[in-house]
């Protein structure tokens, strides 16, 4: 629905208010008002970590040059948006903190306009060149940066063109001062566990994806507080690429056909071979928008959409239907089903395309005879882990390789290796 409204909230605001407390915490001793700072030590330093739309404000607040404070000091050393792609479009008349990106929805709004990447490119549709880390660059004001991303944001989020020149055909680095973390097999927020039994799940026609979040975040954040407290160099950035085959088009991702099944007493639909996803043309919104500044007045609404289109991927997935590349959990490399980033509408909500944030958990048949009366192509449980022994000594290795990569904390290791040997092979998500 389009109206005409009146007396827009100056949104923009809230990039100098995030600015202004961030830089009073960190250097302040005290308010104007003689207020006593109840953090303040010389020697501060300070990490913004943002959600959602927390990690997309956290994005544009660095674009737009708000990390200087008003002397021209670093505000924030260290930043983590988090599951945040995209941009927040606050300096616009009329701005909407609340919407987003999305396949279904949002899909028209300004929440994706170039630059895409950390690193500074040229936008063939556009004729720009830039780069998230531009202004703070040439202030010297940037901090350093973990991006942190799920699966989820790949398919409905266009994550994957900050990976990527604009179209789509070769892998970008990422700057010194950033890494690149994306959470393979995740939605955008884990789903709480028991699920749902039974239809309907949610708006979606599978069942949501439980894989945490929690075990990755904990030692990236870990990570990211060593790098800036105490300068210890910080993990490669884990992510899907061009060069490796584990991004790809989005008609080449390889999920198997799952049939309809009633694993668990759980009575599920067949997997659509479509491969939806969220594509992104150039969006013109009138004459007085400043794309590459996400700022101004939205004159023409919908905007205009431009023939060009930008190149988004997706992530390759193996033989039972989990990404390949990132940081793949435990549960990701020890699967009891396939756990994907996208699930699609049920019927009379949005049937067929993305399901809102919404991700899948499909399991496997219980055994090889349960498997091959459905006409499933992976394998099931028994035949993936034979015994309790085996599936403990896979879980094992998993957890300590990650571990050594230092995508899992010892301590968490420990608890959910306990956990493995304690209650078996999983029977539940």
């Amino acid at each position: 629905m389009i109206y005409r409204a009146k007396d827009p909230t100056v949104a923009g605001l809230g990039f100098a208010a995030m600015r202004d407390i961030g830089a009073f915490l960190r250097n302040a001793p005290q308010d104007d008002f003689g207020a006593q700072n109840p953090v303040y030590r010389p020697d501060n330093v300070a990490i913004v970590e943002g959600t959602s739309q927390g990690g997309r404000m956290i994005r544009s607040f660095l674009a737009l040059g708000f990390n200087g404070d008003e002397t021209g000091r670093r505000v924030f050393n260290g930043a983590y948006p988090h599951i945040g792609g995209g941009l927040m479009p606050l300096n616009i008349r009329f701005a909407q903190p609340v919407r987003a990106w999305g396949e279904q929805t949002d899909h028209l709004y300004p929440a994706y306009d170039f630059p895409f990447s950390y690193a500074r490119q040229s936008d063939p549709l556009t004729g720009c060149m830039q780069g998230l880390l531009d202004k703070c660059l040439a202030t010297d004001t940037c901090p350093r940066i973990f991006h942190v991303a799920t699966a989820l944001e790949m398919w409905e989020g266009r994550q994957s063109l900050g990976l990527t020149d604009p179209l789509g055909q070769r892998d970008v680095d990422d700057p010194s001062n950033v890494r690149t973390f994306i959470m393979a097999s995740t939605q955008h927020g884990a789903a709480p566990l028991p699920l749902a039994a039974h239809a309907p799940f949610g708006n979606c026609q599978q069942q949501p994806n439980p894989d945490p979040e929690l075990w990755t975040m904990r030692p990236l954040l870990t990570a990211l507080t060593e790098w800036v407290r105490d300068d210890a160099p910080p993990p490669e950035s884990a992510k899907p690429r061009i060069a490796d085959g584990t991004l790809v088009p989005p008609d080449q991702v390889r999920f198997p056909a799952i049939p309809a099944n009633a694993y668990g007493g759980v009575e599920r639909p067949p997997t659509s071979p479509l491969r939806i996803y969220d594509p992104l043309h150039v969006l013109d919104f009138g004459p007085l928008y400043d794309a590459g500044e996400s700022s101004g007045v939205i004159t023409r609404e919908p905007p205009l959409v431009r023939s060009g289109s930008y190149g988004v991927l997706e992530m390759q997935v193996d033989a039972d239907g989990n990404d390949l590349a990132g940081i793949r959990s435990v549960f990701a490399q020890v699967p009891i089903g396939a756990y994907t980033g996208w699930n699609l509408g049920r019927k009379d909500h949005f049937e067929g395309g993305l399901c809102n944030l919404q991700g899948s958990f499909i399991p496997f048949a219980a055994d090889r005879a349960e498997r091959l009366a459905a006409g499933d192509p992976r394998l099931s449980i028994e035949e993936h882990y034979p015994s309790k022994e085996a599936y403990v000594v896979a879980f094992k290795k998993a957890a300590d390789g990650l571990v050594a990569q230092r995508f899992l904390l010892p301590e968490d290791a420990k608890l959910l290796i306990g956990r493995a040997e304690s209650e078996g092979i999983r029977t539940a998500p």
